[in-house]
């Protein structure tokens, strides 16, 4: 009579180690196309250059990725889902307590556009990048993309409202406003030559051009107020990074 041979199932620790060594590989290959799309271009960097910069063999990005597309757009969203998570929450916290506690609605705004400034300063190459590539995805992957970009700009049209509610900024345009709010803070990751030798720091920047912003979303009322009661840029940023946890990225 043949005795029946068992295997032995295999360890479910094994199985782990085996996913993290995959995702680490993944993440190898996205950090190596990253490099590669800034310095070349993602029209002249071949899958090849890819898997040399990344130290793999020629056809092993395709284990991780569909395709150059696929690696793009890998790269850019994790960063934006990242960021926009962590500022989900923070606005969330800052609207919150202001309800609760009838917080001044300059107050609660400028903290979270110097949480999304900061997120910027750590993201800007990613933001660089999406500035350079997008138009390089097919249209559903662009798409995705732009839901992204509005999800953010929505973030920050909710800090906006909450003052308009208040009284201390205007209704109009609220949208559009909060727009023109994300397109000069990604300026400084698409136009950092600009600032050589002007700004040295995010810091600068936030504190060049909160007034500017204010004034945009202030009604005509709010905007005759003396300024000695405003508080300083920095100050509020901070407290909301601290309550919050800073934007990061590796």
């Amino acid at each position: 009579m043949a005795r029946k041979i068992l295997r032995s199932a295999k360890k479910p620790s094994l199985l782990i180690r085996d996913r993290d060594l995959l995702q680490q590989k993944r993440e190898a290959v996205a950090e190596a196309a990253f490099e590669l799309f800034l310095k070349e271009g993602f029209h002249r960097t071949t899958t090849r250059d890819i898997a040399r910069r990344a130290g793999v063999s020629a056809g092993a990005p395709f284990t991780y990725f569909k395709d150059k597309e696929d690696i793009l757009f890998h790269i850019v969203s994790q960063e934006q889902d990242r960021a926009g998570e962590q500022l989900l929450n923070a606005l969330s916290h800052q609207i919150a307590e202001a309800t609760r506690t009838g917080a001044d609605p300059e107050e609660v705004f400028n903290g979270v556009f110097s949480t999304f400034l900061r997120a910027v300063d750590t993201m800007r190459r990613f933001i660089l990048l999406a500035y350079q590539e997008t138009k390089s995805l097919n249209t559903e992957t662009r798409q995705a993309l732009m839901a992204r970009e509005r999800r953010l700009q929505a973030l920050i049209g909710e800090a906006i409202r909450y003052g308009a509610e208040q009284g201390r900024f205007a209704s109009d345009n609220m949208a559009l406003k909060a727009h023109n709010i994300m397109v000069l803070a990604h300026a400084w990751a698409t136009r950092r030559w600009a600032f050589a030798g002007e700004m040295e720091s995010i810091e600068d920047y936030i504190v060049f051009l909160q007034p500017l912003v204010l004034a945009m979303l202030e009604t005509k009322a709010a905007s005759e107020r003396p300024n000695k009661g405003r508080q300083q840029p920095t100050t509020i940023g901070r407290r909301v990074t601290e309550g919050q946890g800073e934007v990061t990225s590796k």
